[in-house]
Formats: structure tokens, sequence, C-alpha cells
């Protein structure tokens, strides 16, 4: 399963009618590559300040993808719907503006870590899946060392009822993403990846890597870096389960 993330902007001062049009859409079919599995099988999107976030796992190729949602009614009028708010335009009605806009629009991944099936937690309060999305400021031209220091970020202990089952940074120049999946509690995540990377000294690290007021060199100040760098989820879907 190959996964993707593209981003944009908006009009600054758009965000909560972007907000509104991103939380209100229909599920698209999964669709299927002839004679294949079904192309589509998650899609999350996150809004940051006034950057649009899509993440989507999938079986195949992403133009494969885009080009199904883009038969889709419900798809199609949320994109027409966004048009008018973005900071830079698009054409999706032919596929030269489709190749454009993912060409500038894609993160690429610089890191991907999956947990062991066999080591993540499991029972109700395992919350399979929930997703958290990091977007780091990263200081101008630092965009390539901090996906470095972000890959080498190790997983939770098993041991703990809160696992990171998968994390992927995407870094497209100073645009850094970390998407962490998490088994388990979200907010407590955010305490054990505090913790960690204050005891390994990875935040002494990160701070001359990012634009941050907290002091990353204790584990509050780091908790707090976290917490407002966080993204808020709009949307995350998964095929087969309930809109």
């Amino acid at each position: 399963m190959n996964r993707y993330a593209l981003t944009f902007t908006v009009r600054p001062g758009s965000e909560p009618e972007v907000s509104r049009i991103l939380s209100s859409y229909g599920r698209p079919a999964a669709g299927r590559a002839p004679g294949g599995p079904p192309l589509l099988r998650r899609t999350s999107v996150f809004l940051a300040g006034n950057r649009v976030i899509r993440v989507v796992d999938v079986d195949g190729r992403l133009r494969d993808v885009v080009a199904h949602l883009a038969e889709q009614p419900q798809i199609k009028a949320v994109e027409d719907a966004l048009d008018p708010y973005l900071e830079q335009p698009r054409d999706l009605t032919h596929a030269d503006g489709v190749r454009a806009f993912l060409y500038r629009a894609l993160l690429p991944v610089a890191h991907d870590r999956h947990t062991p099936p066999g080591l993540l937690p499991v029972g109700p309060s395992a919350h399979p899946g929930n997703r958290v999305a990091l977007l780091y400021p990263a200081r101008p031209g630092s965009g390539g060392d901090l996906a470095e220091l972000l890959a080498g970020t190790r997983v939770l202990a098993p041991a703990s009822p809160t696992t990171l089952a998968r994390t992927t940074v995407f870094r497209r120049g100073d645009v850094v993403l970390r998407l962490a999946e998490v088994h388990g509690d979200p907010g407590e995540a955010l305490d054990r990846i505090a913790e960690a990377a204050v005891r390994s000294g990875s935040g002494d690290k990160l701070a001359t890597l990012v634009a941050a007021d907290e002091n990353l060199h204790d584990t509050g100040g780091f908790r707090a870096f976290l917490e407002r760098i966080s993204t808020r989820l709009l949307t995350d879907r998964r095929i087969g389960a309930p809109a």
C-alpha cells in the first residue's frame, strides 16, 4: 500500500469556509484498477493555518486514483467549491492541469517506518489507526536536515499501550510533515514523543532546525511545541468503515 500527501494553501481568512467544505463531502467510491484491488484505502484531510494537507493510502499509482476521484461527482463538487479560495489557481479539467497541480502539490516521502503487527497493542483501548499530523516550522534551508532528524526517531516502546503503528515523514523544500498512526491515545503519544526527544537529546538538535519559542530542552516545552504544530483533522475515512 502506497501513501501520498498533497498540500496547497488557501487565502487567509477563508479557513472557516474551507473547513466546512472539506468536512462535509460524501464518501467517494473506492475504485478499482482492472482486475486489481480497490484503489483507495484511506483518505485524511488536515488543516494547519491556511495550509490544507490531504493524505491518501492507495493500492496503485496516485495518478490512477486522481483520475478515478475526478469522476466522482461529490469530489468534483468539493474541488469546484475550493477553487475560489486557493492562493494558487489550478485547472483540473484536463490532464495537463492535473499533472501541473500534482507536481507542485505533492509532498514526497522522505521516510516511512512500520511497527511489526505482533508488537502492536490489542483490545478496546488500542484505538487502532488514530492519525496525528505534525507540520514542523523549519528554518529556511533546514528542511532536509529536519526530515533526516525525524527519520531517526524511534517508535514508542512496544510494551506501552500507546504505539506508533506507522510513521511517515514527508518533505518538499522546507515543508516538513510527520504523520503518525497511533494505536492508543494520541495525546499520550505526544507525551511520550516529547519525553523520548528530550531524553535522547534530539530536542537540542531540533531547536537548531525549527522556529520555536518553546523550550525544546525540557519535556513540558517540547510537549507544548508538539501541541502547537499539530494540525487539525477535518476528515478521516477508511474503505469499508462508516462515513
